[in-house]
């Protein structure tokens, strides 16, 4: 299973094992310490296995990324809250409290754009669900900011805003490609992710991807698309931060991203309370390097 992850653009469902690297990691170099109790031969690899699923998790842990050069600096959130979610106002409320420059909500609804423009956020929206879709990408920022909406067609859910970070323009992104859950799915996943990754190599200033991508940094469509876009990830060096599915404990994964182009670096990664969604929001702060 480890291995065969290693070839997730070859078939779709191996590429699902690669998903739980830590966790395959820690339950192999255990269970090959005990077999050296039997077949040392067996055992070895075992552990060999298991220490190769922790070399690919390792940058995660124990990597790091480039500083934060200046003042200049904005926060910001992505959150799928989940369309059937009842919790709206709370979501909002806590969204209010976080007090971030930029938020992307996923699978948003007009329900929730109802929630956010009735409360206390002092934020203005940006970009809106379309009109027709059930669900969608809504997207938040500070007036001061000037931002403004910029045209993506990535063929699914996605939405891109321009801000100010100091006296310089970046490109934000927020994509959410389908869940590979099947085969047709998962190649319009995969379809999804390098349009974005041209996306990013259309754009002349720096780009900060952020979204549910489900997939983890280990997969190969997030390999993809760093390596595309020119990407860092913003988990690096900060350990791992599973953000999905809530309640899952040890067995949650990171399938929600922020990632940056070379001129960006980021600080105080950690990801927020579900409040009823099967998500956990992720928070960072972003600034040139």
């Amino acid at each position: 299973m480890s291995i065969a992850g290693f070839f997730g653009s070859v078939f779709w469902v191996v590429d699902l094992t690669a998903s739980f690297r830590p966790q395959q990691a820690v339950v192999l170099v255990v269970l090959g310490t005990i077999a050296l109790l039997g077949d040392k031969r067996v055992a070895l690899v075992v552990i060999a296995v298991g220490l190769l699923n922790a070399a690919v998790v390792a940058p995660y842990v124990i990597g790091s990324t480039a500083d934060i050069a200046g003042d200049a600096r904005i926060e910001v959130m992505t959150f799928n809250v989940g369309v059937s979610n009842p919790n709206r106002s709370d979501v909002a409320v806590y969204i209010a409290e976080e007090d971030p420059d930029v938020v992307f909500i996923f699978e948003s609804s007009f329900e929730w754009e109802a929630s956010f423009r009735a409360s206390d956020i002092p934020l203005q929206i940006v970009s809106i669900v379309p009109r027709g879709r059930i669900a969608g990408v809504t997207v938040l920022a500070r007036a001061s900011l000037r931002p403004a909406a910029v045209e993506v067609l990535l063929g699914g859910e996605a939405s891109a805003v321009t801000v100010d970070l100091g006296d310089r323009r970046i490109d934000v992104l927020g994509i959410h490609p389908p869940s590979p859950t099947t085969a047709e799915r998962s190649q319009r996943r995969d379809a999804m992710i390098v349009a974005a990754g041209e996306w990013i190599r259309s754009r002349s200033g720096e780009v900060l991807v952020v979204g549910d991508l489900n997939a983890t940094p280990w997969s190969h469509a997030v390999r993809t698309l760093r390596r595309s876009g020119g990407l860092v990830d913003t988990m690096r060096g900060v350990g791992l931060q599973p953000s999905w599915p809530e309640g899952w404990g040890m067995l949650a994964i990171p399938i929600d991203h922020v990632l940056h182009t070379d001129g960006l670096a980021s600080e105080d990664r950690r990801t927020g309370p579900s409040i009823g969604s099967a998500h956990r929001p992720v928070i960072v702060t972003i600034g040139f390097s």
